[in-house]
């Protein structure tokens, strides 16, 4: 379970989800709200302000802090609070390295943590650069307080070693979830076009198939390794794509993926697909980097 988790905060409702998402799933976590201050942006700014920029965004860090203090008391938690100032990703990964952080997690602006303003464009670069696991919060808190975490969670699987990361930290990490891992097959061609029985695509189709039960299989030894429960499925289609209409159709609360693949299969579910699947998806989504511990 995380030790120290860092929440960028920056005043907007998306980027207090991330702290009401650690409020529910880290209950022993010491977690820190980070405000940045960008001396190249002044959003504060009014005719006539006798205030200097320094001044104006110090007052909005204290605001800002001040609210997620009060978020973080009707939860009974404490929360420690920092304020940095110069470049908010350079800033974050800066403070993950020298605090010794081993979770990010940043709330989304919308339906894209890239997309929009501050922890939106940010949370492209700390969720690429970042050195620990990172959880992307796509929901409000308002639908956040509503679903039951962790909940039902969703694990793609593709044999690599990232993956298999992904599975055995949703394994130890959520010990009360509902885990499902799913192997999606990239099909070289459209699966939905007749019949592929007496064609050449039936060996290939064949192939895929036998390789994904090989996955999945493993899969369910991890979890018999640990004693834990664990569905498997398996889809097809692009996995970007599958992986996020698999997750809300099932109605999943949350997806863990490993990331930064660097195996040699083709159409790895890490590394871009990944990050995608972080850029596309409206439910929660965690990034685990690392190799799997333990056996």
């Amino acid at each position: 379970m995380p030790t120290n988790v860092l929440v960028p905060v920056d005043g907007h409702e998306r980027a207090f989800a991330g702290l009401e998402y650690c409020f529910a799933s880290f209950p022993d976590a010491t977690i820190t709200a980070l405000y940045v201050v960008d001396p190249t942006r002044d959003h504060y700014a009014t005719v006539g302000d006798v205030e200097s920029p320094e001044q104006r965004a110090q007052e909005a860090a204290a605001r800002v802090l001040e609210a997620a203090e009060s978020r973080a008391e009707r939860h009974g938690r404490d929360l420690q609070t920092e304020t940095r100032t110069g470049r908010p990703h350079s800033q974050i990964l800066e403070h993950t390295v020298e605090e010794n952080v081993d979770h990010v997690v940043v709330g989304s602006h919308g339906e894209s943590p890239i997309a929009g303003t501050y922890l939106g464009r940010v949370g492209e670069a700390v969720v690429r650069r970042s050195p620990v696991t990172t959880t992307v919060v796509a929901e409000p808190p308002t639908e956040l307080r509503e679903r039951e975490l962790p909940g039902r969670v969703l694990v793609p699987v593709d044999g690599s070693e990232q993956a298999t990361a992904a599975l055995v930290y949703a394994l130890e990490e959520f010990t009360d979830a509902a885990i499902t891992a799913l192997h999606v097959v990239d099909l070289p061609f459209d699966h939905s076009v007749g019949e592929v029985k007496g064609t050449y695509l039936e060996s290939i189709l064949e192939e895929l198939d036998e390789r994904s039960e090989e996955i999945l299989e493993s899969a369910t030894e991890r979890a018999d390794e640990r004693d834990a429960a664990l569905e498997t499925d398996r889809s097809y289609g692009s996995p970007a794509n599958e992986i996020v209409e698999y997750a809300l159709d099932a109605e999943f609360d949350q997806l863990v993926m490993g990331i930064h693949g660097r195996s040699l299969a083709a159409r790895l579910v890490t590394g871009s697909v990944a990050e995608a699947v972080a850029r596309r998806s409206p439910l929660t989504v965690t990034l685990v980097r690392g190799s799997p511990h333990g056996t």
